[in-house]
C-alpha cells in the first residue's frame, strides 16, 4: 500500500479533471434549456437526471475518498 503522500497528487489529479468535466459540461446544459424544444423536454430531463446520479456517485466517492485519507494520516 502507498502512502498518503503518493495517493494525494494522484487525487488531485482527479479532482482536477472531474472540475473541467463540469466547466465543459454546464454551457452545454444551458445550451439545452434555452433552446429546448417542449417535445425535447422529457429527453433533456432524464439526461439531465443521469448526469446528476452520476454527479452524486461521484460527490460520495470524493467523499469516500477523503474520509480515507483522513483516517490514514491518524493511523
Amino acid at each position: 500500500m502507498s502512502s498518503t503522500s503518493e495517493r494525494e497528487p494522484l487525487f488531485v489529479e482527479w479532482m482536477r479533471h472531474r472540475q473541467q468535466e463540469q466547466r465543459r459540461h454546464q454551457p452545454a446544459v444551458a445550451q439545452r434549456h434555452a433552446t429546448a424544444d417542449r417535445s425535447e423536454a422529457s429527453d433533456v430531463h432524464s439526461q439531465e437526471v443521469a448526469w446528476a446520479e452520476r454527479h452524486a456517485h461521484e460527490r460520495r466517492l470524493h467523499d469516500s475518498a477523503i474520509a480515507q485519507l483522513r483516517q490514514d494520516r491518524l493511523v
